[in-house]
């Protein structure tokens, strides 16, 4: 027979230390000594030690996947692909599995629509958003349903026009191709990027005011009319930007137009 001598709060009071036989045995949430009923001085044979030491690991491992999963929008098979590395046994992955669902966390439509979301702040296109949620474990068709509902029709165009907006259109053929490649790792299609790069006969030059543009000076006054805080406000300001973009707008001349809408 075994015997529980101590019985020992942490700092935090959220757990407590169990000893065993004189001896540090295992540490259990609050609510789980209280579930068990255990009390010092409680005799316990091995197989009530054991049924102990099963309940504690299967805590544990739920600790674990609570951490992994809420609010990060996981597919149920990464999930099981992480219990199977902290070496969980089919039957505490089943059981992990039902308590999330009981918990409202193993929905896989939610979950992909949250994970979209969270990609997508990354500042990440369609194509890799795509790629990274199928390579998780997604199913295909919900993958494209969760991107299709979760994203913008003009995703793709707004973060290509912003991406260029913060660096300017290189103006050596080196540093084009550079940009071209980190544009392309975010999952832009090239062919986009690289139309978007490309040195246009048609730009405003740097000394030229730009409302000596003609067509440029008809696009300053509709971005003025049609998003009047696009200065200061940044979801107005990518907003302009994507209405630029559909517009075939180069990209060597959109911040020029948009500070020059900003201008009072």
């Amino acid at each position: 027979m075994s015997v529980i001598t101590a019985l020992r709060s942490t700092p935090d009071g959220r757990a407590i230390r169990v000893e065993k036989d004189g001896a540090k045995w295992l540490r259990l949430p609050v609510h789980l000594v209280a579930d068990l009923g255990l009390s010092t001085g409680q005799e316990m044979d091995d197989a009530r030690v054991a049924e102990i030491e099963d309940i504690a690991a299967l805590e544990r491992l739920w600790e674990a996947t609570l951490r992994f999963t809420v609010a990060r929008g996981r597919a149920e098979r990464e999930v099981v692909r992480r219990l199977r590395e902290r070496r969980a046994t089919d039957d505490q992955i089943t059981r992990l599995l039902v308590r999330l669902a009981a918990n409202g966390l193993a929905d896989e439509d939610a979950n992909a629509h949250l994970r979209v979301e969270l990609l997508s702040r990354k500042d990440w296109a369609e194509r890799r958003i795509q790629g990274e949620m199928m390579r998780v474990g997604f199913d295909r068709d919900l993958v494209r349903r969760a991107v299709g509902e979760s994203l913008p029709d003009d995703h793709d165009e707004v973060l290509l026009a912003a991406s260029i907006e913060r660096t300017g259109v290189p103006s050596s053929a080196a540093d084009r191709r550079r940009l071209a490649d980190r544009l392309m790792r975010k999952g832009l299609p090239p062919a986009a990027v690289r139309e978007a790069l490309k040195p246009s006969a048609g730009a405003i030059d740097d000394d030229v005011e730009v409302s000596r543009a003609p067509e440029a000076d008809e696009l300053i006054r509709q971005v003025r009319r049609r998003y009047p805080k696009q200065g200061d406000d940044q979801a107005e300001r990518r907003r302009a930007l994507g209405w630029l973009a559909r517009r075939g707008v180069a990209s060597a001349d959109v911040r020029r137009i948009l500070e020059a809408a900003a201008e009072v």
